[in-house]
Formats: C-alpha cells, sequence, structure tokens
C-alpha cells in the first residue's frame, strides 16, 4: 500500500471528485478534483511536504477555484438574464400589432393580439381599428392606432 500515499493519493482523489462530477453533476466538485490533481503535482515536486501542509493546500486551491467558478458563473447568468426576454412579456408585446375587438369604458378596449386577448388603453379607439403596442403595465397595454 505504499504506492497509495503521497501525490498518487491526490491524483486517486482527484480522479475519483472528477467522476463524482459527472456522476452527480452540479459543477461544484470538478473544483475540487482539479485542486487534488494540482495538489499531487505539487507533491511530486516537493515529496517531503508535510500532511498537514498538502491537506491545507488542497483546502486553499478548492476553496479558491470554488469561489472564482462561482463568481464567474454568477456575472455570466446575470447577462444572460438581461438579454433573455422569457418571462418578459413587456419586452415581446412591444411593437405587437393587434386590432380592437371591444370597447368598454373610460378608454379601456379588449384588443386581440396573436391568439389572446389583452387590456388595451388608448386614446380614440374604435372596434376594428389595427393598434401597435407602445408600452405594457401589468397586464394593460397601452397602444397607438395604425
Amino acid at each position: 500500500m505504499e504506492w497509495l500515499s503521497g501525490w498518487s493519493a491526490w491524483l486517486i482523489l482527484g480522479f475519483i471528485l472528477l467522476i463524482l462530477e459527472i456522476v452527480i453533476p452540479g459543477v461544484f466538485v470538478v473544483w475540487w478534483g482539479f485542486a487534488a490533481i494540482l495538489i499531487a503535482g505539487l507533491v511530486t515536486l516537493i515529496p517531503d511536504l508535510a500532511l498537514a501542509y498538502q491537506t491545507a493546500a488542497f483546502a486553499v486551491l478548492a476553496i479558491l477555484f470554488s469561489v472564482l467558478w462561482w463568481k464567474y458563473q454568477h456575472k455570466k447568468d446575470i447577462q444572460d438574464d438581461q438579454a433573455t426576454e422569457l418571462n418578459a412579456r413587456d419586452h415581446t408585446m412591444l411593437g405587437t400589432q393587434g386590432k380592437i375587438i371591444e370597447i368598454l369604458e373610460n378608454g379601456i378596449a379588449r384588443g386581440k393580439f396573436g391568439d389572446t386577448t389583452w387590456r388595451v388603453v388608448g386614446e380614440n379607439l374604435h372596434i376594428g381599428d389595427q393598434v401597435i403596442v407602445q408600452n405594457v403595465e401589468g397586464i394593460t397595454l397601452f397602444v397607438v392606432t395604425k
């Protein structure tokens, strides 16, 4: 079992952690695996390095890699969220053309946009008018006639 000490133990741990990342995805254990592989390289260069220092270096590298990945991914997620129109109907409805199908009261009407009717607000609306969405507030579309 002498082969299972020093750098080989760290290398085996690193690969076990990398395999666990495949089995239990989450992009977290992979960074611990890379840290263990780096410690295997460090122990190869400095064979007399005490186990306490090896373990401390592993912990520091694992935490550092994990935090750096989290910061990178968090920044990327924020950018992606700002660029998507998923669940942002106000963005997707702007400029959409529709038709007034019902006049209610106080300048409010119902308009058909695609296969859905919406509460519509605009000036001088009449049944049959073609309208374009200028603004969205909640479930109300603010339109102008085409």
